[in-house]
């Protein structure tokens, strides 16, 4: 197996994809920032949800094949961070099928590139497939394919839909089974175990979801008109395997940034010369905390260079969130850098340098992207010194003496409640981490029972109010069959008397008019949709409250 650069493996990707016998069509990847017409995430996490209309009735411009490489963002896993594979920002390499080839094609390509291209060993390979659950039979088919390709069963692990099967965003869509890739690193990492999952042993690098399904709003399951296939593979994870690293922060993904955090905090990230397992506390102090400066500082300057700004909700709040853990770690491991701003200025350079794929766009907004730093960071050490005052008076209010004796030193202990966590964290943005280290310093133990279980119904209550703020996501793909996609015409005038009506949409109490051209402006990367007044031909007058895009249709929400 050779040891390929991330940049080589990108190369073999687009050469193969573009060859004779795969003849698949370059698909531009798009921003972090979903377009207006997917509301049920924060973020860009996977190429398949600016595809849906096109897994289901729309023909794509590119034709039937296409393939690229995403950035996408993911924070359900924040906290994770820092341990020896979680990432908030990766990239995702991709292809499709769009009612083309299926699962024969889509396995065989994805054994090909594996070991073929990237010459990883066949004995190396153990595969996952569907297993019965929801009146959807095992997936026999995968099975054989697999089988074919000299894989023994042993190396074959069914699995149930919790684990194998991909599930439409918001309940709704194109749906069906998966077959994933694992990479096998050997006894070094653990026993052989049919847990692939569950095993730091086992990496998975690939997943082929093969799209049969579709589940509407009742829960019941349709065969698509039309098969597809949307298969991903983890750069970050490949170049793992690739280049023999123990976890991905070691990659050349990542060994740039941590070279220049060495230089501004004046410590040494512990080299790799024993596994993991063996290291020792302050050893893994160190290492999460330049894995959560890596990680964060690359992710906050993707996000800033996708014109996301921090703030107090939504997607900024996460920006924030990110900025400050990745200042506060710093911190931490040295509390007197020399020159925040020389810093953050080296590490953007870095960052542009190196990440020649979106070189574009951190380039046109890199004097943006360190400003923005600097100023969070500036009102983060601002208001950190008062977050620490009340935390110091939460332990002193908690503070109990034991009798101090001649066999016992004076002790000073006692628990700080949950509560009180979750106010410093909830209301004050106070990092968790924060709390710990001071908690710990001072002897006092923390209610993280009572804090998690607040933390999860906060989390429950975020998804309801989720769920209410997109209250109106409707399966529009049914809607707009047919319909053209919107001409925007708000950047030459205001008022256009010549668009014509083409479709009157009622549904769940909403009425939804679709024009062949609008001067409304749809809400779009952060940008808030225009709000004015439409009279129709036949006298009827309608006040526009929202404007959404869904599939490049602007969709004008009336009352």
């Amino acid at each position: 197996m050779e040891k390929l650069t991330s940049q080589q493996i990108r190369q073999l990707w687009k050469e193969f994809f573009e060859s004779s016998d795969v003849n698949h069509k370059w698909l531009e990847p798009s921003s972090l920032i979903p377009d207006s017409q997917d509301k049920t995430v924060l973020f860009n996490t996977a190429w398949m949800q600016q595809l849906v209309p096109y897994l289901v009735w729309k023909p794509h411009e590119l034709g039937k094949r296409v393939y690229n490489i995403q950035k996408c963002v993911r924070t359900w896993d924040i906290d994770d961070v820092g341990d020896e594979r979680h990432l908030t920002f990766f990239e995702m390499m991709w292809n499709w099928s769009l009612g083309d080839y299926f699962k024969k094609e889509a396995i065989d390509w994805s054994y090909t590139f594996l070991t073929k291209y990237l010459k990883i060993d066949h004995e190396r390979i153990w595969a996952t497939v569907f297993m019965w659950e929801w009146n959807i039979t095992v997936d026999e088919e995968a099975i054989e394919i697999w089988k074919s390709k000299w894989l023994i069963e042993e190396r074959i692990k069914r699995l149930s839909s919790k684990d194998n099967f991909w599930w439409p965003a918001w309940n709704v869509g194109p749906c069906g089974p998966c077959s994933e890739m694992y990479v096998d690193r050997g006894p070094d990492y653990g026993l052989e175990d049919w847990n692939l999952w569950e095993n730091d042993r086992y990496i998975e690098v690939w997943n082929d979801v093969f799209m049969e399904f579709y589940k509407d709003e009742n829960w019941q399951y349709t065969k698509l008109k039309q098969q597809n296939v949307d298969t991903g593979m983890w750069l970050e994870r490949i170049c793992m395997i690739l280049q023999w690293k123990e976890t991905v922060f070691e990659t050349d993904l990542f060994d740039w940034i941590l070279a220049t955090i060495e230089k501004y905090s004046w410590l040494k990230y512990p080299p790799y010369h024993k596994l993991e397992k063996e290291f020792s506390d302050e050893e893994k102090s160190v290492t999460r905390r330049f894995r959560i400066i890596a990680d964060h500082i690359r992710t906050s300057t993707l996000l800033i260079g996708d014109w996301v700004i921090p703030s107090n909700e939504w997607r900024g709040y996460v920006l924030r969130r990110l900025i400050r853990r990745m200042y506060y770690s710093l911190s931490l491991l040295n509390d007197d850098i020399p020159s925040i701003e020389s810093f953050i200025y080296h590490i953007i350079e870095e960052i542009e340098n190196k990440y020649w794929t979106y070189r574009k766009e951190i380039s046109l907004n890199k004097e943006n992207i360190i400003k923005t730093l600097l100023q969070e960071i500036s009102q983060f050490q601002k208001t950190i010194s008062r977050w620490l005052k009340l935390l110091e008076d939460i332990i002193n209010l908690n503070k109990e003496k034991f009798p101090k004796d001649d066999s016992i030193q004076w002790v000073t202990s006692g628990i700080i409640s949950g509560k009180d966590i979750f106010t410093l964290y909830d209301t004050y943005g106070f990092p968790l981490e924060l709390t710990k280290e001071i908690a710990e310093s001072k002897w006092f133990e923390l209610d993280m029972v009572w804090y998690e279980n607040a933390l999860e119904e906060a989390k429950e209550k975020s998804r309801q109010g989720t769920k209410d703020m997109f209250k109106r996501w409707i399966d529009w793909a049914k809607y707009l069959e047919w319909i053209p996609t919107t001409q925007f015409v708000g950047y030459e005038s205001l008022e256009d008397s010549s668009v014509k009506l083409l479709k009157e949409i009622d549904v769940d109490e909403i009425k939804v008019l679709v024009f062949d051209k609008t001067p409304f402006y749809a809400e779009s990367g952060g940008q808030t949709w225009d709000k004015w007044n439409i009279t129709l031909d036949d006298g009827r007058n309608f006040e526009v409250f929202d404007v959404q895009k869904y599939a490049w249709v602007f969709l004008h929400f009336v009352r």
